[in-house]
C-alpha cells in the first residue's frame, strides 16, 4: 500500500497563507503539501518530521476549542468599538505583518484567556487598533446630506462610515477634530425626541421588507434606506412622518403573527414582537432595531378599529 504523504502540521491547524523561507524561495505554508507529493516525503518519515520541526511554529496552530478567539482589538464591554489600522505593519512572531494578517492570525491561533492573546495585545493594541473618529459624535447623522471630500461628493455616512476607517482618522485627533468642524453643520442634525418610524402603528411595531424598493418623494430608496432618513430627521407625529407612513406602509412593513419571530439577517426581513396592548409597552421594543428607540405612542391618537365597530354596534341597538 502507498504511504501516506507527510503532514507538515500533524494534528494541529495548517495557516495556508502564512509566508515562510524555504530553499530561499518565499511560500506559503499550503505549498508544502504539493513539495511533499513531488519529493515523495511521507508521514512519519525522518524527512516529515524535519519539516514539521523547522516549520511547525510558523504554519501551525492548536485547533480551537470553540467561541471566539483573541480578538485583538476588542476592549473592555463599556470601551467604544475599535478598528484596525490597514496600513499599519508591525513584526509577529519574527516577521512583519499587516495588522489585518496579525487580527486574522491571532483571532485563529490564540484562545482569548491566554497569556500568549495578553502579550500581543499589550504589544500590539496601541499600533494596530483606534476608535474611529464620529463626525457627528452624540447627534444624528443626516443620511441625505452630501459633502465634498477631497474633491468629490459624498455622501455623509459614506464620510462617516467607511472614509473616515480608510484614511484611519482616530477619535480626539487633530484630523478628527477639523473633519467635524468642517463637514458637522451640514452632516449632522439634532435627533427627535420620538422618532418616526414608519412600521410602527398604534403601539404595534412591525416587521420590514428592508431590502424593497420604493419610489418616495421623487427618489427611489430600499425601505431600510427610508427608515434611516426618516428616523434621523422627524418626528413620528411630524406631518412627513404621517404622509411617509400613508404611502410605504403597505410596501415596507408586514403585521406579524402574536408570537415572538426572530429576525432573520440573511433575507434582510427584520422582525420583532407586536405589543399586544397599545397601553403595556414591552421594553424589549426599546432595541428594536440599532438605530435607537422605536417605540411608539401613536395609541393615544389612533383608536383600534374593532373598538370603533363595537361602539356603532351598540348605538344601533339602542336606537332600536
Amino acid at each position: 500500500e502507498p504511504s501516506d504523504s507527510c503532514n507538515l502540521c500533524g494534528n494541529s491547524e495548517q495557516d495556508w497563507s502564512e509566508r515562510v523561507t524555504f530553499q530561499g524561495n518565499e511560500i506559503s505554508c499550503g505549498e508544502f503539501g504539493w513539495i511533499f507529493l513531488s519529493q515523495n516525503v511521507v508521514e512519519g518519515s525522518e524527512q516529515c518530521l524535519n519539516f514539521r520541526a523547522e516549520y511547525f511554529g510558523k504554519c501551525c496552530y492548536a485547533k480551537s476549542t470553540g467561541g471566539a478567539g483573541c480578538n485583538l482589538c476588542n476592549g473592555k464591554v463599556d470601551e467604544p468599538w475599535r478598528d484596525n489600522r490597514e496600513t499599519v505593519t508591525v513584526e509577529f512572531d519574527g516577521y512583519e505583518t499587516s495588522c489585518p494578517d496579525l487580527v486574522n492570525k491571532m483571532s485563529t491561533r490564540l484562545d482569548p484567556s491566554s497569556a500568549q492573546c495578553t502579550d500581543a495585545k499589550n504589544e500590539h493594541f496601541e499600533s494596530c487598533c483606534f476608535e474611529r473618529c464620529s463626525i457627528c459624535g452624540n447627534s444624528n447623522l443626516d443620511w441625505e446630506a452630501t459633502v465634498f471630500f477631497s474633491g468629490e461628493e459624498v455622501l455623509c455616512h459614506e464620510l462617516d462610515r467607511a472614509i473616515v476607517v480608510e484614511e484611519e482618522i482616530a477619535a480626539g485627533s487633530s484630523r478628527c477634530e477639523m473633519s467635524q468642524s468642517f463637514y458637522a453643520e451640514t452632516c449632522c442634525i439634532e435627533p427627535p425626541v420620538e422618532p418616526c418610524n414608519i412600521c410602527s402603528m398604534s403601539g404595534i411595531h412591525y416587521s420590514m421588507n428592508s431590502n424593497v424598493k420604493v419610489y418616495f418623494d421623487g427618489e427611489v430608496k430600499t425601505c431600510l434606506e427610508m427608515y434611516h432618513s426618516l428616523f434621523s430627521r422627524h418626528e413620528q407625529f411630524s406631518e412627513q412622518c404621517i404622509g411617509a407612513q400613508e404611502e410605504l406602509f403597505g410596501q415596507c412593513c408586514e403585521e406579524i403573527p402574536s408570537q415572538i419571530i426572530l429576525g432573520d439577517s440573511t433575507s434582510g426581513i427584520f422582525t420583532s414582537p407586536p405589543t399586544m396592548s397599545p397601553t403595556a409597552k414591552n421594553p424589549d421594543f426599546d432595541s428594536w432595531y440599532d438605530a435607537g428607540n422605536l417605540s411608539s405612542s401613536a395609541s393615544r391618537y389612533m383608536v383600534p378599529i374593532t373598538i370603533v365597530c363595537l361602539s356603532a354596534a351598540v348605538a344601533l341597538m339602542i336606537g332600536w
